[in-house]
């Protein structure tokens, strides 16, 4: 009667090893991130820093470039709308991928402060296009922000609320 309990404890403590690394792998690989402006409809995700390599459509949460709006370093989370290879267009300050319309650049910022037109041509390889639907989404439509590289994205993003 003595062996089994020794096997059963031994194999209840494989069990919490395993278990207690499978969390600690978890843990290194997602994060929670914060949506802290109206430009997307929810305000939490799970940020998969395992996967780097985006779909169109995708979110992802990156670090934006420098800008005179945010703070460096500020994460931001964004649709992926243009992948490398796809051409860029605009018209006006209208912006289109492939004929999808993707929205109107203003002239200024919500502070006033004039704005930059993004990039057109051809999106370089291992870089971007991100926007959302929101009128005042700081996005690859403006020059603040431009290509995203995938050097500054931190993973793909899953809204939770």
């Amino acid at each position: 009667m003595r062996m089994p309990s020794r096997i059963l404890l031994l194999a209840a403590a494989m069990f919490a090893f395993v278990g207690a690394r499978n969390l600690a792998d978890m843990a290194g690989r997602y994060r929670f991130g914060i949506n802290e402006t109206t430009s997307l409809p929810n305000w939490a995700f799970v940020i998969d820093r395992a996967n780097h390599r985006p779909r169109r459509d995708q979110l992802v949460q990156f670090i934006a470039p420098d800008n005179p709006y945010y703070p460096h370093g500020s994460p931001f989370v964004k649709h992926v709308w243009g992948l490398p290879g796809d051409l860029v267009e605009r018209r006006g300050r209208e912006y289109y991928i492939a004929g999808r319309d993707l929205g109107f650049a203003k002239p200024f910022s919500q502070t006033g402060k004039a704005t930059s037109l993004g990039p057109t041509g051809v999106i370089p390889a291992g870089h971007y296009f991100v926007g959302t639907a929101s009128k005042d989404s700081l996005d690859s439509r403006y020059g603040e922000i431009g290509w995203i590289g995938a050097d500054r994205i931190v993973g793909v993003a899953e809204p939770l609320l």
